[in-house]
């Protein structure tokens, strides 16, 4: 088992057992569990980082597959740590497409409408839906992803495509910054370090890795953000000047070769 998993709690441990077990029982051997996202990255934070997770399989599901899907994950999920999971028809990205349809989603934003969707006999499980975030966890799970069970023909996102999702989620950070600065700016700094070096990070190691090229104000606040993301006290500082730091680094990155 990788260390990255061995080095969790042993709560979140089980959990992940528990997981992967539900999720081979209802999708058969032939599927394949892929674990992305903090975990995947090193930076895993217990009580704060949900436990991430790609599924590739073979075909269509059924709709008992979906049900016994959304009633595991709703047993699972928050115990303790929140789990996302998608799953993927491996048929459907012979060549990849974005934003990319998946067969079935659970998130714990989804509790609520999951269980009234169990208890409605009319429920529609099987539509084809599409997330644009998809391509951002495939582009992470092909470079740092933890198999839990099976294999994966990887599909590939083109550079266009990945950029394309990732401007999807950061586009607003000016606007979304004094909210949020820590996920925020460290967002952009492992954006950006992505672009400049083709290596997906996670937000601390990516504004580590970054920090040393900035200069100036900009260099001062994402020293400030990673301190507060290393002892979890608030970010002093000033909104015009997150937001200063957060339109320049959008800037680079939309500039980045």
């Amino acid at each position: 088992m990788s260390t990255r998993i061995t080095s969790l709690p042993g709560d979140v441990q089980h959990q992940i057992t528990q997981m992967g077990t539900l999720l081979r029982d209802c999708l058969g051997d032939d599927s394949a569990v892929v674990l992305h996202g903090s975990l995947a990255l090193g930076e895993f934070r217990p009580g704060q980082s949900d436990v991430d997770v790609l599924v590739f399989v073979d075909g269509p599901l059924t709709r008992v597959q979906a049900q016994g899907l959304a009633t595991g994950l709703l047993a699972v999920s928050g115990q303790p740590a929140p789990i996302e999971v998608s799953v993927l028809e491996r048929r459907a990205f012979a060549a990849w497409v974005h934003p990319a349809p998946y067969l079935f989603h659970y998130s714990e934003a989804w509790r609520t409408r999951m269980t009234q969707m169990l208890a409605d006999p009319a429920t529609e499980w099987l539509a084809e839906r599409t997330d644009p975030d998809l391509t951002v966890h495939v582009v992470v799970a092909r470079q740092a992803g933890i198999v839990l069970h099976g294999s994966v023909d990887w599909p590939v996102p083109s550079q266009a495509d990945a950029l394309a999702a990732v401007w999807y989620d950061i586009a607003t950070a000016e606007a979304d910054v004094a909210d949020n600065p820590v996920y925020v700016i460290l967002n952009l700094c492992r954006t950006l370090w992505w672009r400049e070096h083709g290596v997906v990070l996670s937000k601390s190691a990516g504004g580590a890795a970054l920090l040393p090229s900035l200069s100036g104000d900009t260099r001062a606040v994402v020293a400030a953000v990673l301190a507060a993301r290393a002892t979890g006290q608030a970010v002093m500082v000033e909104p015009v000047r997150l937001r200063a730091v957060a339109g320049e680094l959008l800037a680079r990155i939309a500039g980045a070769a």
